[in-house]
């Protein structure tokens, strides 16, 4: 299952092995709710800094209480 979400990254526990991001991400939502996602190796992102607003893909992994990201791109339109 697929999810779009927009936000802003609140928290951030990223790691980096070589040139791959991993870890989680804490997202205020819109609707300000709060979440918990999972960055992989394989999330393709433009930003994964505290503070920036973004349009997450997301795709339950497993159950969905844990969900990791496929893209995170800049929400803001420059």
């Amino acid at each position: 299952m697929q999810k779009v979400i927009t936000g802003q990254i609140v928290a951030a526990d990223i790691s980096s092995m070589g040139d791959k991001r991993y870890g989680y991400l804490g997202i205020e939502t819109d609707d300000n709710e709060h979440i918990k996602i999972k960055v992989t190796a394989f999330t393709k992102y433009d930003t994964l800094d505290v503070g920036a607003k973004v349009k997450i893909v997301l795709e339950s992994v497993g159950d969905e209480a844990l969900l990791a990201a496929k893209n995170i791109n800049n929400a803001i339109s420059r």
